[in-house]
């Protein structure tokens, strides 16, 4: 049992000091087998780490974002031609939206495409137009890319470990913090399992943002207007709301006027007495 419980701190330190334990004693039982451990450990991934760099390359790992921005005479048409483009290129639309205004209608299309097809589809939809805007963003993410990667392999290799440690466990106590540490190891790896996930896409397809625009001429809308009549219904109306909401703050100040009246009678009786004298 003793040892078992050695094997559950090493592997709690392993996981950067999340889980520790109760027995003071186990701790110092266990310190001279860890630092032995770690020194071989540390050891061995030196020369795991440096053979693997011997023997494969790290491949760069980069994303690619880009925006363009023109004018043309129809949108509609310019965004069916678009969709022509897509099946060419491999490509999708992951969202797109339209809006019109008093004198030009808008549309915006984000498009997710393969990265060695990114340039080419930039240069297929912009020829023979005149842009106004035009960006491109390349982010490494290579050092992320691999760490991520790392990382889950490390995990994976702590939960089978702690899979091993269930199957000798015995007592009740220690079945329950082995299971308690290993949920957590599994939550950890999901959660950078997401991460790695949605990195990977970001890599594997390129976003390029499209904004193009038709403009049209302005037209008054006859229907919506209101005729005379009913404007000057609509004045007189505003007038009398006007008028009551004067009425309304002049009853609001009643009290300064009590006061003015005070004053004033009150100035007059002075008044009156130096006359009187």
């Amino acid at each position: 049992m003793k040892t078992l419980t050695i094997l559950i701190i090493f592997l709690m330190a392993a996981c950067g000091g999340n889980g520790s334990s109760n027995s003071t004693m186990a701790d110092m039982e266990a310190a001279p087998m860890m630092e032995s451990v770690d020194e071989s450990a540390s050891s061995s991934y030196r020369k795991v780490s440096n053979a693997e760099q011997d023997e494969a390359e790290i491949q760069k790992k980069v994303i690619k974002t880009g925006g363009l921005s023109y004018r043309v005479e129809s949108t509609k048409e310019e965004y069916n031609r678009l969709n022509g483009l897509l099946k060419k290129y491999e490509a999708y639309i992951s969202s797109e939206n339209e809006n019109k205004g008093y004198d030009r209608v808008n549309y915006n299309v984000s498009i997710k495409v393969p990265p060695q097809n990114f340039d080419p589809l930039i240069a297929d939809i912009t020829k023979d137009k005149k842009l106004d805007n035009r960006w491109v963003n390349t982010d490494d993410v290579t050092s992320r890319y691999y760490d991520l990667q790392s990382r889950i392999e490390n995990k994976q290799k702590l939960e089978e470990r702690y899979q091993e440690i269930l199957k000798q466990a015995t007592k009740i106590s220690d079945i329950l913090e082995v299971e308690r540490n290993l949920n957590q190891v599994r939550s950890e790896i999901e959660s950078l399992q997401g991460q790695f996930k949605l990195l990977n896409h970001q890599i594997n397809y390129s976003t390029l943002d499209i904004s193009f625009y038709e403009l049209v001429p302005y037209e008054l809308d006859q229907e919506q207007r209101p005729g005379f009549g009913t404007r000057l219904l609509n004045a007189m109306s505003a007038g009398w709301q006007g008028f009551q909401t004067f009425i309304v703050y002049l009853l609001a100040l009643w009290p300064f006027g009590l006061l003015a009246l005070g004053v004033v009678w009150v100035v007059r009786k002075v008044r009156a007495r130096k006359k009187s004298d």
